[in-house]
């Protein structure tokens, strides 16, 4: 599970922007663009509160896997601030679940370079707020 959650995050550091540009208004997308702002700027505090962890958020090793989040977080912000940062992300759509609780939401995001990737992200909200979800 831990190898695929770093799969997970080094993906999604290569799709992160500094400043979002997508609807404000819908919850899911501005969490997403939030937390793929977190990972761009290293913040690993920020990024982990926006996540979700499944069934593993009961377990006592909880702590330890958010702290090894934090690390990688940390070293992907780096590697993005390497390669000059990003300049855009933005939300293309937003696809809810039939209970409301879930959401597939399509992130576009542009390099400094000009590389440009578009990726689904999913979310789920938990206690009324929107986190990205680790399976």
């Amino acid at each position: 599970m831990l190898k695929k959650m770093v799969g997970f995050l080094f993906l999604a550091t290569a799709m992160m922007a500094l400043s979002a540009c997508g609807d404000k208004k819908d919850e899911a997308g501005q969490a997403a663009v939030e937390f793929v702002q977190a990972v761009g700027n290293a913040d690993g505090e920020k990024a982990v509160s926006l996540m979700y962890f499944g069934d593993a958020e009961k377990e006592p090793a909880v702590e330890q896997m958010k702290g090894k989040f934090k690390l990688i977080i940390a070293e992907a912000g780096k590697k993005i601030k390497e390669e000059g940062g990003f300049s855009k992300v933005e939300v293309v759509k937003v696809e809810y679940g039939e209970d409301k609780n879930t959401a597939t939401v399509t992130l576009r995001t542009v390099l400094k370079n000009g590389e440009e990737k578009t990726e689904p992200q999913d979310m789920i909200k938990v206690d009324g707020k929107w986190k990205v979800s680790i399976k």
